[in-house]
């Protein structure tokens, strides 16, 4: 089988959760003997694969850019969503809310077009079958874990570092990620607090910066093994974000027997069910109190026996290629109804390259 697997352009320079989830898919996909290409262009000629895989529809005019390319040229079209119900985020701020709904409308076409949608969580599932009003079939693939996490040596971190038993927090500086709210629930606790990630918003890592008063360690991205000792060497891992589909960080903390803080908005639930600590990201009262009990807790070993039972990215891979083949041997043949795909609608030109 031949799979091309269409991602936003820029993928490995701004790695993020999907960019990780692509690349983790591939790498066991192609021990499962499936042949993986990865291409951000909008116009490839595509008659060599037999499943169009779209990861990741958040910039949606890339991904509707794939989807009708692969429309154009009759192909079957897998889609990995990430679609998250964004109306709480956007309550406030009208304009962003506005603009949200109207790219609904691509992904309404994405995701009601597609022969399968892959989301990694029943709550996704939900939000775009009730949002959306979508009624394509799904299956749903939850992430899964490199097994690096599993076999972190925290001296090594802080060796390097010489720091430990610290608040640590993995992700791109950025105001969705809300890691300002959580220097200003904790900061007041004599911990010290340690942000690993990308500078993804420069005008709101420098806001972060200014409330450190000096509690406050700021490092660039970090390899897996690296991540995974720094996982080992925190008292606790924390994301607070405004919402989460499901959190990569937390479950590489989770594999490394770290406890977990984390966002009740999003599907976090399905994966730690009550072995995690949820917390409200607009509350800095409800974050202060949930690093509390987290680091008061002792059910680390069987959050990590858990994920280690639960999410590999073996068994993400084996879901997908299941997926693969229900669309391949499926006679569903959905309707291109979409208000911007027409006969009229101007395609680019496919490379024959």
């Amino acid at each position: 089988m031949k799979v091309l697997f269409q991602i936003r352009s820029g993928y490995r320079e701004g790695t993020a959760g999907d960019s990780i989830q692509m690349l983790m898919t591939k790498k066991y996909l192609e021990m499962l003997g499936v042949n993986v290409k990865v291409s951000s262009k909008q116009n490839l000629n595509l008659k060599d694969f037999d499943i169009i895989h779209i990861f990741n529809t958040t910039r949606v005019a890339e991904a509707y850019g794939f989807y009708k390319n692969a429309v154009h040229q009759k192909k079957k079209i897998v889609v990995t969503p990430i679609f998250i119900d964004m109306h709480m985020y956007y309550k406030d701020k009208p304009d962003r809310l506005a603009a949200w709904r109207a790219e609904n409308l691509l992904r309404r076409e994405i995701f009601q077009g597609c022969h399968m949608l892959l989301p990694n969580s029943r709550l996704e599932l939900k939000w775009i079958r009730d949002i959306l009003l979508v009624d394509a079939p799904a299956k749903v693939i939850y992430h899964g874990v490199d097994k690096v996490f599993f076999e972190g040596d925290r001296s090594q971190f802080i060796k390097k570092y010489g720091i430990s038993d610290f608040i640590l927090c993995v992700g791109r500086l950025s105001p969705i990620k809300n890691q300002l709210s959580l220097i200003r629930a904790t900061k007041g606790l004599g911990i010290p607090i340690v942000l690993i990630g990308p500078v993804n918003n420069r005008e709101y890592a420098v806001k972060c910066a200014d409330e450190s008063e000096g509690c406050v360690k700021y490092i660039p991205p970090l390899s897996h093994m690296e991540l995974a000792s720094a996982y080992r060497a925190a008292r606790v891992h924390v994301q607070p974000s405004w919402f989460e589909t499901a959190g990569l960080a937390s479950l590489e903390a989770a594999a490394s027997g770290t406890p977990v803080v984390i966002t009740c908005r999003g599907a976090a639930g399905e994966y730690f069910g009550d072995l995690a600590v949820y917390v409200e990201p607009d509350s800095l009262d409800s974050i202060r109190s949930g690093v509390k009990a987290a680091m008061e807790g002792n059910n680390t070993a069987e959050l990590q026996a858990c994920v280690r039972e639960r999410f590999s990215w073996e068994k993400a891979a084996r879901d997908t290629l299941e997926a693969y083949h229900e669309v391949k041997e499926s006679d569903y043949h959905p309707e291109h109804k979409g208000m911007y795909y027409s006969k009229t609608y101007d395609l680019p030109a496919i490379d024959k390259n």
